[in-house]
């Protein structure tokens, strides 16, 4: 799918100013039922402008399942979403997406065989003014130029922005995927397994990369079984526990413990 350069959604600069809005994005007493299986029964999460939020739970909590309905990929049974201090009614992805939400999915969802740049642009292809876009001709300049900007704003370097993705190490695919969906959302980023199957230093570039974002003034929410990692980088954390939100508290009143205990239903603000 292409779109001309007046199109609803715009690559650009990064917000460098605090957003008109607090909350990024919410989802509120949100329930979902597949078949006989309650997969969320009353889970909430609040990401402010500018904060980081890491969402923890063990498997089967019900990280998965929140975090595709704040997307719009799976409509909930019950509870509202909050995106801009604004509620909303997500019926599918792109309708997150036209509200500025994005995601970095686990997968991260690039196209190994295509460039840097078609991969920021994957979707949202820019034509040509005139008659070479009346022809499907590409706008590559100003993609370049998109593109090498927004990778610029979050100080990533990459051999080159014509380079195939499969050149690429797990590191740097994993910050491309980060600026991707920078460069396309403008009010939250969601993460789903951000720093998986990366090595110690991958890690935490793709950390430090999170701050980066919310200093920008995006909210970020950070689904992570990376528990020591992740705390240090959070914010504020929020705990599934059986489809239910069992915590919220500020992670640096946290230890590793005290959330593994409250993921696995011994923490003291466990449901019973």
């Amino acid at each position: 799918m292409t779109s001309q350069h007046d199109g609803t959604r715009h690559a650009g600069k990064v917000p460098q100013e605090k957003p008109g809005f607090d909350i990024a994005i919410s989802g509120r007493h949100i329930a979902k039922k597949f078949g006989h299986v309650q997969a969320l029964t009353d889970a909430s999460v609040t990401v402010h402008a500018g904060e980081v939020v890491a969402l923890f739970g063990d498997n089967g909590a019900g990280k998965s399942t929140f975090l595709k309905t704040l997307l719009g990929m799976i409509k909930p049974d019950a509870g509202e979403f909050i995106v801009a201090d604004q509620e909303v009614s997500f019926q599918s992805i792109r309708d997150a997406q036209e509200r500025g939400v994005e995601a970095v999915h686990q997968d991260l969802a690039l196209a190994p065989d295509l460039s840097v740049v078609d991969n920021m642009f994957l979707g949202n292809e820019l034509l040509s003014r005139g008659l070479l876009g009346r022809l499907g001709v590409l706008d590559r300049k100003e993609m370049t130029e998109r593109a090498d900007q927004a990778l610029r704003d979050l100080s990533i370097k990459l051999p080159s922005l014509k380079v195939d993705i499969s050149a690429l190490s797990g590191g740097q695919k994993q910050a491309l995927a980060v600026a991707r969906a920078v460069m396309w959302g403008h009010t939250a980023v969601l993460m789903d397994e951000p720093t998986a199957a990366l090595g110690a230093r991958q890690s935490a570039i793709v950390c430090d990369l999170m701050r980066t974002v919310a200093e920008r003034g995006l909210g970020v929410l950070v689904v992570s079984h990376d528990l020591p990692r992740v705390l240090k980088v959070a914010d504020r954390v929020t705990i599934l526990w059986r489809g239910t939100t069992a915590l919220e508290s500020p992670a640096a009143d946290l230890t590793v413990p005290e959330v593994v205990a409250t993921m696995v239903g011994y923490g003291k603000d466990a449901a019973a």
